[in-house]
């Protein structure tokens, strides 16, 4: 290992060696959220590796999120994503909040509608829903498009209440709604040009699509929720044993 924390002959390719040593100046704070990294030719400099290896290095860690590209800047460091463990039964603001940030939300719809089709089974079967589209944001920073359809008894618990601000599982606990356990998936889209300009990001970019029903303690479903996140300001993450 030579001097700069570099082992030319450990199987471990130089670029990941040098990825490492970058991203943990980003954890150890000496690299802060916004600061501009060393240009290219300071990082070969510095570690004595050649052009592919800084940039092999640099594109893992934007692939990964934790660096940012700008044009006319150089790299930054970028903001940490917010991280949900998965496991417990949350609604965003008690999420958000409990990681240290100060939720928000933007009232974009709310009507009644007809139940879509595709969920129209998880929802017992129901003609009508109550649908709310919000933006969803963790200190001022738009994170997430929410849209919640509720059925109609459960819908009349929200008529007294700022659609803006609300936060509906504290609702419905201070109604006698308990919620018990919800079934959730998890895929990958790219954002509409609708979604980005919410989300202020480009079209195309990648989300989180998370599909969420929720039920009561006797089994009916109260919720069908559809979130978008930024993929690149939240993740999730859950531990497995054996």
């Amino acid at each position: 290992m030579n001097s700069r924390g570099l082992d030319p002959k450990s199987p471990i390719p130089l670029y990941h060696q040098l990825k490492e040593i970058l991203l943990q100046k980003i954890n150890d704070g000496e690299w802060e959220t916004g600061d501009i990294i060393p240009t290219e030719n300071d990082l070969i400099r510095q570690y004595n590796v050649s052009r592919t290896t800084v940039r092999e290095a640099v594109n893992t860690l934007v692939g990964e999120g934790r660096l940012e590209k700008k044009q006319g800047r150089g790299t930054t460091v970028s903001k940490p994503k917010i991280e949900q463990v998965l496991g417990r039964l949350t609604g965003f603001s008690e999420r958000i909040s409990g990681l240290g940030f100060q939720p928000g939300a933007g009232l974009l719809e709310a009507a009644f509608v007809p139940t879509p089709e595709p969920i129209r089974e998880k929802m017992n079967g129901t003609d009508q829903l109550f649908f709310v589209k919000r933006i969803r944001l963790a200190d001022g920073e738009p994170i997430a498009i929410e849209e919640t359809y509720w059925p109609l008894d459960v819908a009349r618990l929200f008529q007294d209440n700022d659609l803006n601000t609300i936060s509906f599982y504290p609702v419905l606990e201070s109604n006698g709604i308990r919620l018990s356990h919800a079934e959730e998936s998890i895929t990958a889209v790219v954002a509409g040009k609708d979604q980005a300009k919410h989300l202020q990001i480009k079209a195309g970019a990648p989300l989180l699509s998370i599909h969420r029903v929720a039920y009561d303690a006797g089994g009916t479903p109260v919720q069908y929720c559809s979130n978008y996140y930024r993929s690149d300001r939240y993740s999730y993450k859950v531990r497995l044993e054996r």
